[in-house]
């Protein structure tokens, strides 16, 4: 019987920013050797599974340490675990901006709040009428100027926004957004 031994795979990666900035996303840079997929574990029950060695970012949503692992797999099912502690400074901000332009021109073409240390949100957009046009209830749920399939028409929308912060605190916030054609 002929057995044949394969090199492991070297799990190895880099990260910035090396010392830690409030509300600044980590970006990881994989430098692993001999593996041709990967997984990452970012330490807050988020991983990614990917076959690139392109860099990922990855924006921590509570303050505290992380142990980031990326584990590394050859072609033969063999892996290598590296793993590095980061810390994340985290302050609750948010804002919405104030117009977009949903033409299709891959700038501007859907709107979304932005913001760091969100727990759970809720987001409503009204028409002029107070038609409830978009509900969203993540950071990743942005509106494209549709309502039921329809692109809106130009004008003013008024939003109201329900934010609990990773803190405790809250944010209740009424504001409005131009939709630009």
């Amino acid at each position: 019987m002929t057995i044949t031994v394969h090199e492991s795979p070297a799990a190895s990666f880099l990260y910035s920013p090396s010392v830690p900035k409030e509300n600044t996303p980590y970006e990881f840079t994989n430098t692993s050797v001999g593996a041709i997929r990967y997984k990452w574990e970012f330490g807050d029950n988020d991983t990614l599974a990917t076959t690139s060695m392109l860099p990922v970012s990855h924006i921590y949503n509570t303050a505290g340490f992380y142990s980031v692992c990326l584990i590394a797999f050859n072609e033969f099912g063999c892996s290598d675990t590296l793993c590095q502690q980061v810390t994340a400074i985290v302050s609750p901000l948010t804002d919405v901006p104030n117009a977009f332009t949903p033409n299709g021109d891959g700038v501007n073409d859907e709107v979304f709040v932005k913001g760091y240390g969100i727990s759970k949100m809720t987001w409503k957009i009204y028409n002029r009428w107070g038609q409830l046009v978009f509900t969203s209830l993540s950071l990743n749920d942005g509106w494209d100027g549709r309502y039921k399939g329809e692109l809106q028409p130009q004008d003013v929308y008024a939003y109201v926004l329900s934010i609990d912060f990773t803190d405790g605190t809250q944010l209740r916030k009424k504001g409005d957004i131009t939709l630009l054609r």
